[in-house]
């Protein structure tokens, strides 16, 4: 009797921890390495999908999204612990549904015109054959990136 009753405990919780679903920070390994100079920040962002190299180019695409990790953390929610422990942004990731058409432009290539310096490292990934992760450093020109987004009207002008 105390064995199937160990036995139901046992299965009814890896039932319960297989159907709970974790909600995790989307750019939780985006971090800030160095913030030296007034207006530049380095910062580590981390492509953790596993992309097909067959179906697009793995490398270019890994970038792009190690990139748009850490700058999306930079914007929305900040680096607790740092000089930049608020976003950017306040509304959150909802204004790029807002400003569609600005964002969509910026995540197809003009988010690099603020990136001083980069340097990234590309691995294999040992779960698909032909894949591809990417880890960056780089730097991003916080001041102009701000500009833009005033000038876009997605934040509103420091004192304004």
């Amino acid at each position: 009797m105390k064995k199937i009753g160990l036995l139901l405990v046992v299965t009814t919780t890896l039932l319960v921890s297989s159907c709970t679903k974790m909600h995790l920070n989307p750019y939780s390994n985006s971090t800030v390495i160095k913030h030296n100079a007034q207006g530049l920040v380095t910062l580590r962002g981390i492509s953790d999908e596993v992309l097909d190299k067959r179906k697009t180019d793995g490398e270019e695409e890994s970038l792009k999204n190690a990139h748009k990790k850490a700058i999306q953390q930079f914007l929305y929610m900040g680096f607790p612990g740092t000089d930049f422990k608020n976003g950017v942004i306040k509304k959150g990731a909802s204004v790029e549904t807002t400003h569609a058409a600005f964002f969509e432009k910026f995540w197809a290539g003009d988010y690099k015109r603020f990136i001083t310096n980069s340097d990234v490292t590309y691995y294999n990934c040992k779960e698909k054959v032909k894949c591809i992760s990417a880890v960056t450093e780089f730097t991003i020109n916080y001041n102009a990136l701000r500009k833009e987004l005033e000038e876009n009207k997605i934040i509103n002008k420091i004192g304004f």
